[in-house]
């Protein structure tokens, strides 16, 4: 009689144990299921975002595309390098950057102007953001071989480019002043009359 008794509980027991389980596995492949659609969803718009990105980019005036492929360049040769030197370079980077957005900006006023005044500083696109790429990359491949002089060299580089940037900056902001300035001059010649 114990041995019937015995034989359903038996098989409660296991179901018990059988259901779970299940339930555990049933939420952990839910789980992996939620994770798998967010990431697929990440991947599907950052894949948007760089398509649009691109044409937006085609758009704009070849030597402001050259430039901005220098730039990804520059930033995926800071991603090599070690922390010291992204400290140091990241400010030069940044600076970049802003130049960057500037023009993206001015450019996207639809600003007529703008494109003659984007002749001012063609030096920043053909010459020191290229440079600063090249830099970037050449400092990503030889940090490790270094020695004390080369390391004083690139600090010396890395402030020159940090110059050279600000200079641009500061002349693309005269053109913005300089705009400004003939607009309230004209300004001032309507309110005479």
């Amino acid at each position: 009689m114990f041995r019937l008794l015995l034989l359903p509980l038996l098989f409660l027991t296991s179901t018990l144990v059988v259901v779970v389980f299940g339930y555990y596995l049933l939420k952990k492949i839910i789980s992996w299921v939620k994770l798998g659609y967010k990431k697929g969803a990440d991947l599907v718009a950052q894949r948007q975002r760089n398509r649009t990105q691109k044409e937006q980019l085609q758009k704009l005036p070849e030597i402001v595309q050259k430039g901005f492929d220098d730039y990804r360049h520059l930033e995926a040769s800071l991603t090599e390098l070690p922390k010291e030197w992204k400290t140091v370079l990241t400010p030069v980077v940044e600076l970049a950057q802003q130049i960057l957005d500037e023009v993206i900006l001015e450019l996207s006023k639809n600003n007529s102007g703008f494109n003659n005044e984007l002749n001012r500083i063609r030096p920043f696109f053909n010459h020191s953001l290229d440079a600063l790429s090249q830099f970037s990359q050449k400092l990503a491949k030889d940090h490790r071989h270094m020695n004390n002089d080369l390391i004083d060299k690139a600090h010396q580089n890395i402030t020159l480019f940090k110059a050279d940037l600000l200079r641009h900056q500061e002349t693309l902001h005269k053109g913005k002043q300089q705009d400004f300035d003939i607009l309230m001059d004209v300004t001032k010649e309507r309110l005479k009359k």
